[in-house]
């Protein structure tokens, strides 16, 4: 029995230049790992008499979603600690009053950023703040401006004893770079992430000029069919987040327009982690993009496809019920450890997920004519 995995945003294989970034994130998806679990687990049932000689496919696709053209301006360096001025009183005073609202902003309250931004203005061409700066080191001077300007955006006049420590200088900084270690994980993972989605989504084409996502998973399809037709196996495919909506694509729209596949059929597709109800209540599907009048396929979903179990959870935010909108469908509420952050791969990550897979995996064959 032939088995494909089809994963979902934000991976990438280990030559390729997003990896490390991604890896941070998405390290639950790792081919190696799953495909143990999956030999352990699945394989006796796929192929009772030989597991080792379970067919199991990494349908990889990270390479066709999106990439940094220019570096990647949207990198962690955009939160990173601000740039220090060796000499704020050589610069524009437009630019120096910059510097000063993008230094106090960010740990401002919400309710004083009117008044930081006036007094950074402000204090950016008080000549009387300028001269008591000039006559300090270079590398005090941008904390006396500073400290200039968040005296007067708590209505104080400022004085010289308001001058900050060098031990507060260096704590402050500190927590500025360790913030930014903290966002940069997210910073580098969210465009990536949007980034695949919207790639694969303008990218996938039509039934009959499939895009390159689509032709790959077609293909796929394709060698699984031939291996399942030799051993007379099932066919099954385990798909995660967008990767759900890739392979409903390919077998609600492109299948029904390929003449040689018109008897292929996925006995069972375990969609996890997925979006797919959401995709297809907001008509994002391939089926609901096409022009108003396109002939309706001879063959329809309900055609390719046997059983669909869509496993979610409550406490993974990413993933939707699918019951009552994609045909075929069964909910599974599956329980997760309730971490917001790490609930969306961590059913790839629990073996009993697997064992529960085998199990639903043994029912739909059982029941098979």
């Amino acid at each position: 029995m032939p088995l494909i995995f089809v994963h979902g945003v934000a991976v990438r294989e280990g030559n390729e230049p997003d990896w490390a970034t991604l890896q941070q994130v998405t390290q639950g998806v790792e081919w190696r790992a799953i495909e143990a679990l999956l030999r352990e687990h699945v394989a006796p049932v796929m192929r009772p008499e030989a597991p080792q000689a379970a067919a199991l496919e990494w349908l990889y696709w990270g390479d066709l979603g999106a990439h940094y053209t220019s570096g990647g301006r949207f990198r962690g360096a955009v939160h990173a600690e601000l740039p220090h001025l060796e000499r704020p009183l050589d610069v524009p005073v437009a630019q120096l009053a910059q510097w000063i609202e993008d230094s106090l902003l960010p740990s401002t309250p919400a309710e004083l950023w009117p008044a930081t931004i006036e007094a950074a203005a402000y204090t950016a061409s008080d000549e009387n703040v300028r001269l008591l700066a000039a006559s300090l080191e270079a590398e005090m001077q941008g904390e006396v401006l500073l400290a200039a300007a968040k005296a007067r955006t708590q209505g104080h006049a400022f004085q010289p004893t308001l001058l900050p420590t060098a031990l507060q200088v260096q704590r402050r900084r500190q927590l500025q770079r360790l913030m930014g270690q903290v966002r940069r994980p997210l910073e580098d993972f969210v465009p990536i992430f949007l980034g695949d989605a919207l790639t694969y989504l303008t990218q996938r084409g039509t039934p009959q000029q499939p895009g390159p996502v689509p032709q790959r998973i077609l293909a796929a399809l394709r060698r699984a069919h031939i291996q399942a037709q030799a051993t007379d196996e099932p066919l099954v495919i385990v798909s995660h987040s967008l990767g759900c909506q890739l392979v409903y694509d390919v077998l609600s729209s492109l299948l029904p327009a390929q003449p040689d596949l018109a008897d292929l059929r996925v006995d069972l597709w375990c969609a996890v982690g997925s979006q797919l109800g959401m995709f297809k209540e907001l008509g994002l599907m391939l089926e609901d993009s096409l022009p108003p009048g396109t002939p309706a396929p001879e063959r329809t979903l309900s055609d390719h496809l046997g059983y669909l179990w869509n496993v979610w959870s409550y406490s993974d935010l990413l993933s939707f019920r699918t019951e009552g909108v994609i045909p075929s469908a069964h909910d599974a509420p599956f329980p997760l450890p309730g971490h917001v952050r790490g609930d969306h791969l961590a059913y790839l990550q629990r073996p009993v997920f697997y064992a529960a897979l085998a199990a639903k995996l043994r029912s739909v064959l059982d029941q098979r004519p």
